[in-house]
């Protein structure tokens, strides 16, 4: 994540922060889900906590997965 603008790693670490403590990412990752499986199951969740924080940017997949690779 260091060779990313600020603002990407920053909302890429809100969005892992969201998805880890506000939704049931870690009971389906426990439950033997793959993180594919259980970040698709909890999008709608990270999506509603976002809004009610007053985000107006959606979580893209696509954007993590480049951001993994980086």
């Amino acid at each position: 994540m260091k060779d990313l603008p600020p603002s990407t790693a920053l909302w890429l670490a809100l969005g892992s922060h969201v998805r880890h403590v506000h939704t049931d990412y870690e009971r389906l990752l426990a439950e033997g889900y793959d993180r594919d499986a259980a970040r698709f199951f909890v999008v709608e969740d990270t999506e509603a906590v976002l809004s009610a924080w007053g985000c107006q940017r959606s979580v893209d997949e696509n954007e993590e997965a480049e951001a993994e690779e980086a």
